[in-house]
C-alpha cells in the first residue's frame, strides 16, 4: 500500500479532484456564460467548469495557481484537442494575474475560501475588477456551513471498475480565522487498501457580512444572491452563498 501525506491544495490528489467534485452547477454558470463570448475563469482547477462551457462554444481564459491542477487540466484538454482553440489556460493567484483586458463575466468557483485573510481577499477582488468591464459581472461561491470544527468523517464513496475511490473530510478552527482541512482519501482495489492519501490545506473563515464589505470596499455591487445552484434565493442562515456580484461604473480599471 502506498501512503502519501502532503500539505497543500490537492497537491497530491489532483489527480482524484474530479471524482468527489460532483456539484450540479455547470448549467448555472452556463446561463451566466451563454451572455457572452468568453468568460474569465478565475481558479479553474483541472478545467471542471471551462471545458463543458468550451464545448458549448464558449472562450474560456483559465487562471490556476496550483501546478498540479493545471496539468491535470492540461491532461483532460490534451484528449479534446478540439476544445483547445476555446481554452486559454494561464498561471496565476487571483490578487496578481494581469492579462493586460477586459471581460463582462468572471468566475471564482470553490476558490473565494483559500483567500486566507481580509488583505488577500480584497486584493483579489480589486484585481478581478481590473479585469471586468464596467458593469460586468462576477459570480462567486462560498461555502459558508464549512467555517467549523468537523470531526474526520467520511464524505463519498466512488467506484470505477475494480477500484473503490473513500473520501473522509475533517477541520479545525485555528487561530486568526482560519481553518485547518484534513482530506484523506482511500483507493481499494478488489477489496484491498491500496492507497491511501492525506492532506491538510488552510481556508479563511468569513461570513455574509464581510463578504459585502469586500465587495463594497473593491468596486462592487451585490446584484443577486442564490441558495444554490438552481437560482434558489439565499435564506439567512444558509451553508452555500452564491454571490452575482457587478463591476460599479467608479471601480477599478485596467492599466
Amino acid at each position: 500500500m502506498k501512503d502519501r501525506p502532503g500539505i497543500g491544495s490537492y497537491g497530491k490528489s489532483a489527480h482524484l479532484y474530479d471524482l468527489f467534485d460532483q456539484k450540479a452547477n455547470i448549467e448555472f454558470f452556463s446561463h451566466y456564460a451563454s451572455q457572452t463570448k468568453e468568460v474569465l475563469d478565475i481558479g479553474a482547477g483541472t478545467g471542471r467548469i471551462a471545458l463543458p462551457l468550451a464545448r458549448r462554444g464558449v472562450k474560456v481564459v483559465c487562471v490556476e495557481p496550483s501546478p498540479v491542477m493545471r496539468r491535470e487540466f492540461e491532461i483532460k484538454l490534451s484528449q479534446q484537442p478540439d476544445l483547445s482553440s476555446h481554452i486559454h489556460l494561464v498561471a496565476g493567484k487571483a490578487n496578481s494575474f494581469t492579462l493586460g483586458r477586459t471581460f463582462s463575466v468572471a468566475f471564482l468557483s470553490g476558490s473565494f475560501d483559500h483567500l486566507l485573510d481580509d488583505r488577500e481577499r480584497i486584493s483579489s477582488l480589486v484585481n478581478i475588477a481590473r479585469h471586468l468591464d464596467t458593469r460586468g459581472t462576477l459570480v462567486f461561491d462560498v461555502f459558508l456551513g464549512l467555517m467549523g470544527d468537523s470531526p474526520l468523517s467520511p464524505a463519498g464513496t466512488v467506484t470505477v471498475g475494480n477500484k473503490e475511490y473513500r473520501r473522509l473530510v475533517g477541520g479545525k478552527v485555528l487561530p486568526g480565522h482560519k481553518k485547518e482541512t484534513q482530506l484523506v482519501l482511500e483507493t481499494y482495489e478488489d477489496g484491498g487498501l491500496v492507497e491511501r492519501i492525506e492532506e491538510t490545506s488552510l481556508v479563511g473563515i468569513t461570513n455574509r457580512a464581510g463578504i459585502h464589505r469586500f465587495l463594497a470596499e473593491s468596486g462592487f455591487a451585490v446584484r443577486e444572491e442564490w441558495g444554490d445552484y438552481d437560482f434558489t434565493r439565499y435564506q439567512e442562515g444558509g451553508s452555500l452563498l452564491i454571490v452575482e456580484a457587478v463591476k460599479r461604473d467608479c471601480a477599478h480599471a485596467m492599466t
